[in-house]
C-alpha cells in the first residue's frame, strides 16, 4: 500500500463513495469497490454543471455490474487529461492508502465531446 501526499482540502472532502480531482490530473476515490482488472473497457459520459463538467467513467470490469466513477472537473484538470489522453483514477481505503490505480483511456470521440462541453 502506498501513502499519498494528498492536499488537506481534498482530504477534508473525501468520504466513502466520493471521487475528487486532485493535483491537476488525478481522480481520487475513497471506495471499497474498485476495478478487478486494470485493462477493462470504460465508457465516458459528460454533463455540464455551471462552470464545471460532471464526468462519469463506467468501467466494465464486470459486465453484469460495472463500476461508475463520477466527479466534477474544472478547466485545468480537463486540459491536462485531454493532453494526456487518459484519466488516472486512484482508489483509496479509509486511511487514504492506495488500494488500486487504473488509467481510463479517452478515445478521440470522448476527447472531442469533453472539449466541446468544456469549451476548451
Amino acid at each position: 500500500m502506498v501513502i499519498l501526499d494528498i492536499p488537506d482540502n481534498v482530504k477534508n472532502n473525501l468520504e466513502e463513495g466520493v471521487c475528487i480531482t486532485c493535483c491537476d490530473s488525478v481522480v481520487l476515490c475513497m471506495s471499497e469497490d474498485y476495478p478487478m482488472t486494470n485493462d477493462a473497457y470504460a465508457a465516458t459520459e459528460v454533463d455540464r454543471s455551471d462552470q464545471n463538467l460532471l464526468i462519469r467513467h463506467i468501467i466494465y470490469d464486470d459486465p453484469s455490474n460495472p463500476l461508475t466513477v463520477e466527479y466534477i472537473a474544472d478547466r485545468k484538470f480537463i486540459s491536462r487529461v485531454i493532453n494526456q489522453g487518459y484519466v488516472k483514477v486512484i482508489f483509496l481505503d479509509k486511511l487514504l492508502n492506495e488500494e488500486v490505480s487504473t488509467k481510463v483511456k479517452l478515445g478521440k470521440e470522448e476527447i472531442a465531446i469533453i472539449k466541446k462541453e468544456a469549451s476548451v
